[in-house]
């Protein structure tokens, strides 16, 4: 009678594993086929715009990036990973942009123009994106082999964000879209429309994932957003006729927008900026990127018997 109990209950044990889907173990924790994580992260936050930038033409990527500009953002998300090689992540992030001229004021090549611009401004992004995680170590992972405990892996998607570009008048953060500060919307320039402070990014980057199997585990990630808009820093293309801002804004609006619009006499007097003169690049959007520490809780982990 004891040798069939023994049986039967070695025989429950077998089906168990079996049916439970697991397909490696680490550390005396199993793997669901599919693993379930929440998370938040924490960490800065930097742009590309017009403004700013480094010495010399204007570049693309991070040669043009001004360190000393980083803010911090933050997030949450959550997460579904299928065998701990593909993952599928819904995340919101918020944080703030901002970039200045006035980092170029010692700078004596092509690039003095833009500190003679004299422009700056700030923007909170609220972004929410869908993406997914590629690990490649998991490619080849056997049903009993233990997991790495360090996982780089790639990461894209798409969202959108939100962002309201402003800058500072008389100790005061103005906001610049109301003011149509290139004419958008005016008739006189009718492919400048006004710009919407809703717009789409795509999220691309790498990160590196340390998961000891356990109940927490961490990443630490680099993501570069290409965006849809040209407007983060409410800086695109060129200066129009002031007199302008009087036709089809309140007076009073109209006045603080004449204002803002050229900032140069402040550094450079006697020097305003002419109608068509260039005041940003229409030919590359703006971008902005994170770095970020994520700590994450998964929620389906079962602890082997």
């Amino acid at each position: 009678m004891k040798n069939h109990c023994c049986i039967l209950l070695l025989v429950s044990f077998i089906c168990l594993r079996m049916n439970g889907q697991y397909y490696f173990s680490g550390n005396n924790n199993e793997e669901p086929e599919l693993l379930w994580e929440l998370g938040s992260s924490i960490g800065a936050m930097n742009c590309l715009t017009d403004l700013g930038g480094a010495k010399g033409i204007g570049k693309k990527f991070i040669k043009d990036i001004n360190w000393s500009k980083t803010q911090f953002c933050g997030g949450l998300f959550v997460s579904a990973t299928w065998h701990s090689l593909i993952a599928v992540r819904m995340e919101g992030i918020y944080g703030q942009v901002t970039a200045s001229d006035d980092v170029l004021k010692n700078v004596r090549d092509i690039a003095r123009e833009r500190y003679l611009r004299n422009l700056h401004f700030k923007s909170t992004i609220a972004e929410i994106a869908l993406t997914t995680e590629f690990h490649p170590l998991f490619l080849n992972t056997a049903e009993d082999a233990q997991a790495p405990l360090f996982s780089p892996y790639l990461t894209a998607g798409f969202g959108l964000f939100h962002y309201n570009p402003q800058t500072m008048f008389n100790n005061n953060w103005v906001d610049l879209r109301p003011l149509h500060t290139e004419g958008q919307g005016f008739r006189e320039y009718p492919d400048r429309p006004v710009y919407k402070l809703i717009s789409w990014c795509i999220p691309m980057g790498a990160g590196i994932k340390y998961d000891k199997a356990g109940m927490v585990n961490y990443r630490f990630e680099i993501v570069y957003r290409i965006s849809g808009t040209d407007y983060l820093d409410d800086v695109s293309t060129n200066y129009i006729n002031p007199e302008l801002f009087t036709h089809y804004l309140p007076a009073q609006q109209a006045a603080l927008a004449i204002q803002l619009t050229d900032r140069s006499g402040a550094v450079d007097p006697g020097n305003a900026k002419k109608e068509g003169n260039k005041r940003g690049n229409p030919n590359d959007k703006d971008a902005y990127f994170t770095f970020s520490i994520k700590i994450s809780l998964t929620l389906n982990r079962g602890k082997q018997k």
